[in-house]
């Protein structure tokens, strides 16, 4: 049963401080319709570390972060953050042959895209690197390895004029699975959110895809970004809808996740209900 006390005070809602979050919280940041979130914004890795501490109600975390813990968490069903070919967002750099890579300095803001790379690299070009954690500034990266993940708005924006190889991870997922890549979920503990709060996340990531030209002039002025960037980023490269074939791909994630020792179980796939349950009623108003 959900506790009563959390009924009458804000839910603290994390969402990730990326571009590619902005469709998805629109609707909350804006409020543009009742709901019970006070929003909170920091990196995936963080969310992950605030939620387990039980300092948020439901985040948006890496897919990754939801398997290490999914005993104790449910998935806020039709969102999240999903690329479907090239996501643009997500690269790893490399100075040499792919083949001959030794070392690679990850960007470690999220787990998702280090697991990925590391899954990637080992069942499609069969080489298992040493990884080495680093900031995200890509000459001192690769000064110091022979290749780098760089992630997020930092792929999209600081590093597209480089002249460097790459290859998009979501790409190369594509290719090897013909599937999806899930990188987030909205995630929280069993009973922390009601029926009301999990339909006020999903209508808000509807209301910012029903107006996406506004998202996207927002995201460009804020960023101080080409609007048309910012629009075929959040239209093209990335997808916000979790379906049967999303829910596909991220299945087939955490089992090579798990082949690859990067999970010490095989998680099950939990979300909350759309329809009053005994487990989770709605909130009478």
């Amino acid at each position: 049963m959900s506790d009563p006390k959390s009924l009458s005070r804000k839910k603290k809602l994390g969402a990730v401080s990326f571009l590619n979050t902005k469709p998805l919280i629109y609707g909350i940041e804006r409020n543009l319709f009742p709901h019970n979130f006070e929003l909170i914004k920091a990196i995936p890795s963080s969310l992950a570390v605030q939620l387990n501490a039980g300092n948020l109600d439901v985040a948006l975390i890496p897919s990754i972060a939801y398997a290490k813990n999914s005993p104790s968490l449910k998935i806020v069903p039709e969102c999240g953050i999903i690329a479907h070919g090239p996501v643009n967002s997500i690269r790893l750099y490399f100075n040499k042959d792919l083949k001959s890579i030794r070392t690679v300095a990850l960007d470690i803001s999220s787990m998702t895209s280090v697991v990925l790379t590391k899954i990637i690299l080992a069942e499609k070009y069969e080489i298992k690197p040493e990884f080495i954690a680093a900031n995200p500034d890509i000459k001192k990266m690769l000064a110091s390895a022979d290749a780098a993940l760089v992630i997020g708005d930092t792929a999209l924006f600081k590093t597209r004029s480089t002249d460097v190889n790459y290859i998009d991870l979501a790409e190369e997922w594509l290719d090897m699975t013909g599937l999806p890549f899930v990188f987030a979920v909205w995630a929280g503990r069993s009973g922390a959110i009601t029926l009301d709060d999990t339909q006020a996340i999903i209508s808000s990531k509807n209301l910012g895809l029903d107006n996406i030209d506004a998202v996207c002039r927002a995201a460009a002025e804020e960023y101080n970004a080409d609007f048309n960037l910012v629009r075929s980023y959040l239209t093209e490269n990335v997808q916000f809808n979790l379906g049967e074939e999303e829910v596909a791909g991220m299945k087939q994630y955490f089992e090579l996740a798990y082949y690859h020792g990067a999970l010490e179980y095989l998680p099950g796939l939990n979300f909350y209900p759309l329809e009053s349950t005994a487990e989770e009623p709605p909130r009478l108003n």
